[in-house]
Parts: structure tokens; C-alpha cells; sequence
């Protein structure tokens, strides 16, 4: 199984800009707040294959974004 993901609304609100060259929120909340739930949600399926489905990875590389 293959998840395509997105950070922006999925794992913190979209409200997130490139200030300095550093991703930041503008909204109530962190960066990747929502990730326990992912985890959650994918504990029993280790199957599963995640697919960065993000502007990150052409904003501060495919690396970056994957850490």
C-alpha cells in the first residue's frame, strides 16, 4: 500500500510559509503537530510505503523534507 502525503493540512494547518528559508507556521499549533495521529493510524499497517506528496520537498529539498 502507498500513502501519498502532503504536510500542509495534513500534518499541521496549511497556514505554513518559507520565512528565511526555514518553514514556519502562521497559525495556533507547531510544524508536524498532527504526526502522532498518523503514527497512530499506521501502526498496524507497516506494509504501508509513504510517498512525500509536498511543495517541501522542491522548497528545501527531497532530504530536508524527508527528516
Amino acid at each position: 500500500m502507498i500513502l501519498f502525503l502532503d504536510f500542509d493540512g495534513v500534518l499541521h494547518s496549511d497556514a505554513a510559509y518559507l520565512v528565511n528559508g526555514r518553514p514556519t507556521l502562521k497559525a495556533e499549533g507547531e510544524l508536524m503537530m498532527w504526526v502522532p495521529l498518523l503514527e497512530d493510524a499506521l501502526a498496524d499497517f507497516p506494509e504501508v510505503q509513504i510517498v512525500l506528496s509536498t511543495s517541501w520537498a522542491r522548497e528545501l529539498s527531497f532530504s530536508r523534507a524527508r527528516g
